[in-house]
């Protein structure tokens, strides 16, 4: 027996068998009127503008300016008054201080790579960004603790360049006094 292109090998699907033994007509999860006829939750369209609680939110919490009070209105930040975030979201942090996180980077390679030849630049950086991140600052910048960080590794890489000139100046003053009393 041979087969032509776009015919079943197995004949017309009329003369198939069904292991089901359903027939093709029957709907085996109901019929579509059953399932329009009743809502199974009870509950209108959720995204309409007045639900039947009278709130515009779905959940059913009031409305700023409908009897509430701004929560947040007391707190000291930078953000006008009558914003605030929704619950699990944070207001933008405002900008962090280049000058803090270039003293925080000089710093630390001034104590890893640098052998501490460019702490005291560090140093510098450092006290600068810490005045652009105080809480007095205008206008306010984040970064206070990389700032802080950099002012550290650099305070302890200028006092190890600072030890190490005053052991050289220490080992030079001592070679000239043995050299000049003939030892």
């Amino acid at each position: 027996m041979s087969t032509q292109w776009g015919q079943d090998p197995y004949g017309p699907s009329s003369e198939r068998y069904d292991p089901y033994g359903s027939s093709a007509s029957a709907d085996p999860y109901g019929s579509a009127e059953q399932h329009e006829a009743a809502d199974p939750y009870g509950t209108a369209d959720p995204y309409a503008s007045a639900g039947q609680h009278g709130a515009a939110d779905p959940h059913g919490a009031p409305q700023l300016g409908a009897g509430v009070q701004d929560p947040y209105a007391s707190l000291p930040s930078g953000v006008p008054q009558g914003y605030y975030a929704a619950p699990g979201y944070a207001v933008a942090a405002p900008p962090s201080s280049g000058l803090g996180i270039a003293g925080f980077v000089v710093g630390l390679l001034g104590l890893t790579l640098c052998g501490t030849l460019v702490s005291p630049v560090g140093l510098v950086l450092s006290i600068l960004g810490m005045r652009e991140t105080s809480p007095t600052a205008t206008p306010p910048k984040g970064g206070r603790g990389l700032t802080i960080t950099g002012l550290i590794l650099s305070i302890i890489g200028t006092v190890a360049l600072l030890l190490i000139i005053a052991y050289f100046v220490v080992m030079f003053v001592i070679a000239g006094v043995a050299a000049s009393s003939g030892y």
